[in-house]
């Protein structure tokens, strides 16, 4: 997660532009048929799910690798491979980073075509032995597809739910009752549907594009009525009957909770010394496949393994605060990233954190954000509706929401001109989400690697500037907030002619280079949070100099974002303000020439200089 934000503030401060990469498709799935089918099994509802998948080789010869995830309530009963020479399947454990999963498996191999518009068609079954774990069914794959059929087929004992997600025009639905056995039978079906393009800064899947939810509600087996996520008590009781698997050995953790909070004085001292002890020693590695994606890890080894997901690192500090007396309990919620609020009793969280019952109230703790002290929450889980445990029953809260300045970035400098150069002092800070991306870098780079890398970004590609005698505070864990304070010489921002000074008072410029290519992109844009930048710099007007021209102020504001330009001149300075607020964190493509046109305005502003004459 912090990455992605590094990310946001190098785009938001260098001149990368917002490009996206679509290569031609060599293979195109002429057709694709997906069965999914409710069956009775020893007195158990389990699904089955049947593919045939046809690939065309439409231009280059490569290899085309399929894939198919499972995991120990699931197992691939059937693949092979017709028309077209295939590896032998190989069956392994999923793996990130280096790291191993005991629960998530991938079923792969590899499609040989030797010529052009040879066809390879690949069978593939396998079976939910677990209702709850077929929850959701892809429509777009990596590949064109020229027509897909997906059919769900629902006996009249079992009651589901289907959500539809992201549908549009291409999508023909339709719903019969067979005559015959009584079951439904739901069949969408597509044509020509372009491949899923991955491209940076791009929303959820769920969110993006068309897929379709299921949730199963209930079954009668012999004569019996069971029920699964009927209500939001079902849904509860289910989330929490995954993380009441783990078994966490508390000896071990209170002595290491004694250890941490040893020199904490006071109750907040020892909630900040164990939220930065797991934030700082507990690496995080998202994790989304499998009976892992809900059941947290042991809390003993997240701390002897040193990594772990949400809800291994969230277990762990809850361990930790109840070794000290707190009362903390597991969250699960929504991130704003998944697009997705709780209408329906559907076990649909993709992150879980940790909640504190202190002072009368409930505070909400991420210990996969690194350097976030206790009392901020980080801007994915804001405003979204929590589900607390609360022994056998649910607590549903909703997080706080702070405004974009909460996400701060702020420059203030004061400049001189000396001998064709600005001359002054400058100072940044960083509050929020900035703040967590900036010390991140920060920490974990080397000295050196971190004074070189400060230093570039200061001189924002100007390689004649120098940046002197750079201070910075509040790196340390739990700071409420980060500044960089320096002494900086600007040859570039000063050109003389004759007897008139032009200056350039802004060297960085901020999202300037932030156009869309509307031809490439092809999702909307999906900023990682809201936040505020704002720049205040004085120029002193030289002795013997007075103002001549000054660029016109320039103000743009839509419902979504909001650029400033200001100029105030008094009798010895001039003062440029500038401010860039995003307020949401969606940009869709419907809005994407307009935001060109603003962004046009915005660097034609960068490009007008203040101009003072000789006296």
């Amino acid at each position: 997660m912090p990455m992605k934000y590094l990310l946001l503030l190098l785009i938001a401060f260098l001149p990368i532009p917002l490009l996206s990469h679509n290569d031609d498709d060599n293979m195109i799935i002429s057709d694709q048929q997906s069965t999914y089918t409710y069956m009775m099994e020893n007195n158990k509802v389990v699904v089955k799910e049947n593919q045939d998948v046809t690939y065309i080789c439409a231009r280059n010869l490569q290899p085309v690798t399929f894939y198919r995830f499972y995991d120990m309530n699931s197992e691939i009963t059937k693949i092979r491979v017709k028309g077209v020479k295939a590896s032998s399947p190989r069956y392994e454990t999923y793996t990130k980073e280096n790291i191993f999963y005991d629960d998530s498996k991938v079923c792969h191999l590899s499609l040989r075509f030797k010529d052009k518009n040879e066809v390879g068609t690949v069978t593939y079954e396998k079976k939910y032995n677990d209702v709850c774990g077929f929850s959701f069914v892809n429509i777009l794959e990596n590949h064109f597809i020229k027509n897909k059929t997906i059919r769900i087929i629902v006996p009249r004992w079992m009651e589901i739910d289907i959500i539809e997600n992201n549908f549009d025009s291409g999508i023909n639905k339709s719903v019969i009752v067979d005559p015959k056995s009584g079951d439904t039978i739901y069949t969408y079906h597509l044509e020509n549907q372009e491949a899923y393009r991955s491209e940076d800064f791009m929303p959820d899947y769920m969110l993006a594009f068309p897929n379709i939810q299921i949730v199963p509600r209930k079954a009668v087996i012999n004569k019996r009525t069971e029920e699964y996520f009927y209500s939001f008590e079902h849904m509860y009781r289910w989330c929490k009957s995954k993380a009441d698997m783990t078994v966490n050995d508390h000896t071990v953790i209170a002595e290491l909770a004694k250890e941490i909070t040893k020199e904490s004085g006071t109750d907040a001292d020892k909630i900040n010394a164990l939220l930065n002890w797991v934030q700082n020693n507990i690496r995080y590695v998202a994790f989304e496949y499998g009976i892992q994606g809900f059941k947290p890890d042991e809390a003993q080894a997240v701390v002897r393994k040193k990594y772990g997901d949400c809800k291994g690192m969230s277990n762990l500090l809850k361990c930790l605060l109840l070794a000290e007396g707190f009362d903390a309990r597991l969250v699960w919620i929504n991130t704003t990233e998944s697009g997705r609020e709780w209408t329906l009793p559907i076990p649909s969280a993709d992150h879980m954190i940790c909640a504190l019952n202190y002072n009368g109230g409930f505070h909400f703790l991420d210990p996969t954000v690194k350097f976030m002290p206790f009392g901020e929450i980080a801007y994915p889980i804001q405003g979204k509706m929590a589900m607390v445990e609360d022994g056998d029953r649910y607590l549903m809260l909703r997080t706080p929401s702070f405004p974009p300045f909460h996400n701060r970035t702020r420059l203030e400098s004061e400049y001189v001109v000396d001998g064709g150069k600005l001359a002054g002092e400058s100072q940044w800070s960083f509050g929020g989400e900035p703040k967590y991306a900036m010390i991140s870098s920060i920490r974990y780079a080397s000295k050196t690697d971190a004074d070189i890398y400060l230093k570039n970004w200061l001189k924002s590609n100007n390689p004649a500037d120098s940046i002197l005698e750079m201070d910075i505070q509040g790196v340390e864990t739990g700071s409420k907030g980060l500044s960089i304070s320096y002494k900086d010489l600007r040859p570039s921002c000063v050109r003389s002619f004759s007897d008139e000074l032009y200056i350039d008072p802004d060297v960085f410029k901020d999202f300037s280079m932030l156009a869309v290519d509307t031809l490439k992109r092809k999702n909307d844009y999906a900023f990682p949070f809201s936040q505020s930048l704002q720049s205040h710099i004085r120029l002193i007007i030289p002795e013997g100099y007075r103002v001549k021209d000054i660029p016109p102020n320039m103000e743009i504001e839509t419902d979504d974002y909001q650029f400033s330009i200001r100029y105030i001149v008094s009798d010895d300075s001039v003062l440029y303000h500038k401010e860039i607020t995003i307020k949401k964190t969606m940009l869709p493509k419907s809005n994407f020439r307009r935001w060109n046109a603003d962004i046009a305005m915005l660097r034609n502003a960068y490009l007008r200089q203040i101009t003072l004459e000789k006296i």
